[in-house]
């Protein structure tokens, strides 16, 4: 058995600027490599087509166990798939490669492998510094409301002494003044935890789409940012990896959106010159993520509500910051998205350790 119409096959990929590729797996060889496959890995045609091995040696050493099982999986399953990894070309140029195969099967025998490899390192990229920025913002955006939620609240509650003071009594203009200054605080306030909602909220209504991250260096950026700003929030933050790496397949803008979430409430709760420490730890084919804190903990009776919608759960932070009373059923939304679970342990007057466990 052989391609159908194998000669359409061969002209379109003479034609593309993807590499259109044939392997013949019982001989272990490449029956057909486009052209386009000389400027995307950087070696002749005529090499690989002698030797199909010299191709794993182009694999980034990170990714060389990965594309090992990738390979397996498409030799062991009848249907196509969509891979993605790295490879080093000349002068140490890192490249994305994403590869989609086509196994063809005859009596149950595979005998060839067809496919279409293409050059996604700018798309992949420009993903990695739109993922980095949306991080930052939410993360620097709990950042602000907090940095600003105190003075506000401070100005608001001088306002508000200020109004009640009987020195001021009849001096209709500056008591004016005073309470358009107290709405103005009161509303900023709810202005910046409301947007912050408003993006945690949107981001659920969104399609996941789930790629091979790199969980530690994409959590060390998120609690790295809250750790430059420990001054002005007064907590220690902290964090701890098993390994250097640890990938799984998420979506990292949302995935990391959990994260600030599960932070955000930690600073919600737990007392000024409080701990906040996240953890990563590799568990074989899981990851497994913990933020913890030594804050005031969830109160034994509310504790079967917390990942409600609407929950009765729902409480005002230490410094009076508000909670709609979505944001846990939507962490576990975004979680079980990912085919993975999320759980608690807390302890009222002692902390809170939330735990999120997904495949790699």
């Amino acid at each position: 058995m052989s391609l159908p119409n194998p000669e359409l096959f061969i002209q379109i990929g003479n034609q593309s600027r993807d590499i259109f590729f044939v392997f013949d797996y019982n001989h272990n060889v490449f029956s057909y490599i486009g052209p386009a496959f000389e400027s995307i890995f950087e070696i002749s045609i005529d090499k690989v087509k002698e030797n199909s091995l010299c191709l794993f040696n182009l694999v980034h050493e990170e990714d060389k166990d990965h594309v090992l099982d990738c390979f397996n999986e498409c030799v062991e399953d009848r249907i196509s798939h969509k891979y993605e990894f790295r490879i080093v070309c000349n002068n140490d140029l890192e490249k994305y490669i994403r590869v989609t195969t086509y196994p063809l099967f005859s009596n149950d025998q595979l005998l060839q492998i067809s496919g279409i490899a293409e050059d996604v390192s700018v798309a992949k990229h420009n993903n990695f510094h739109i993922e980095k920025i949306n991080a930052r913002k939410n993360t620097a955006l709990e950042i602000v409301s907090h940095d600003l939620k105190e003075p506000l609240a401070m100005i608001s509650l001088a306002v508000s002494d200020l109004l009640q003071n009987s020195m001021l009594s009849g001096q209709t203009r500056v008591l004016k003044s005073l309470t358009f200054i107290k709405e103005m605080c009161e509303r900023n306030v709810l202005l910046i935890r409301n947007l912050i909602n408003h993006e945690f909220l949107k981001s659920s209504e969104v399609e996941i789409r789930k790629e091979r991250s790199d969980l530690v260096h994409d959590i060390r950026d998120v609690i790295g940012f809250y750790q430059h700003a420990e001054l002005n929030l007064f907590r220690n933050f902290e964090f701890i990896s098993s390994d250097e790496q640890l990938y799984a397949m998420i979506d990292s803008m949302k995935f990391m959106q959990v994260i600030n979430n599960l932070i955000s409430n930690s600073i919600k709760f737990t007392e000024v010159n409080g701990t906040i420490k996240v953890s990563i730890r590799d568990k074989g084919s899981v990851v497994l993520i913990s933020v913890s804190d030594n804050g005031i903990g969830i109160p034994a009776h509310l504790q079967p509500y917390l990942f409600e919608r609407f929950s009765i759960a729902m409480r005002e932070g230490l410094h009076g910051e508000d909670s709609w009373g979505l944001g846990m059923a939507i962490i576990k939304t975004i979680v079980e998205l990912h085919e993975g679970k999320i759980w608690f342990d807390s302890i009222e007057h002692v902390g809170s350790t939330f735990y999120i466990e997904i495949p790699k």
